[in-house]
């Protein structure tokens, strides 16, 4: 038990930080797109689905690296929260039909790959201040 309260108190600003990050994807990813579906008519709904697709999500994707790419050792993890978010986002409202999201998918997460990966090498080999 003592050993599980040093953990805890040595990494409680990672946990909440890794936690955050995962309510947020929930909030965008997820929520975002359902609550437009069940708000919105068909034809607008689908104008503002698009937009998500093509505006907000690779956006959040790349906030998603950035993230991640900071401290890439405590954060890898969360660069997967965007395209798996994603997948489970687009089954839930789309339904079976959702498998021609999986491309979007691979997307986002070569976007936040590649975002991550070059904010990692920007922040090791940029000279630091102080």
């Amino acid at each position: 038990m003592e050993t599980m309260k040093a953990f805890l108190s040595r990494h409680k600003y990672d946990i909440i930080r890794a936690a955050a990050a995962l309510a947020a994807n929930v909030l965008i990813l997820l929520l975002l797109p359902a609550l437009v579906i069940s708000i919105s008519p068909s034809d607008a709904g689908m104008m503002v689905c698009i937009t998500l697709f093509f505006m907000v999500d690779p956006a959040f994707c790349i906030a998603a690296g950035i993230f991640a790419g900071r401290d890439l050792r405590n954060r890898w993890f969360t660069a997967l929260f965007p395209p798996v978010t994603f997948l489970i986002s687009a089954r839930l409202i789309f339904g079976a039909d959702a498998s021609d999201f999986s491309v979007y998918a691979v997307i986002y997460a070569a976007i936040t790959a590649i975002v991550t990966l070059f904010t990692f090498l920007v922040m090791r080999f940029s000279p630091k201040e102080g």
